[in-house]
């Protein structure tokens, strides 16, 4: 995943689930200043960092999934 890619995934969240970067730092467990540098591409963060924002986005979306088929 380039940067661009990483930037937009992150953004699409925010927006569709209403979190801004504190609250979204908050539920990921990084920091205000990571999730800043994934969005922008400057600053420093491990790849260990993007696995880590990438597992908790996704982990949102599968148990959104998971809810909608139990209905």
């Amino acid at each position: 995943m380039n940067q661009e890619e990483l930037s937009d995934v992150i953004i699409t969240y925010q927006v569709k689930h209403h979190v801004n970067d504190t609250e979204l730092a908050f539920a990921s467990h990084l920091s205000v200043e990571k999730i800043h540098a994934m969005k922008t591409g400057d600053g420093s963060f491990t790849g260990e960092e993007i696995n880590q924002i990438l597992e908790y986005i996704f982990r949102v979306k599968i148990n959104q999934i998971k809810r909608v088929a139990l209905k």
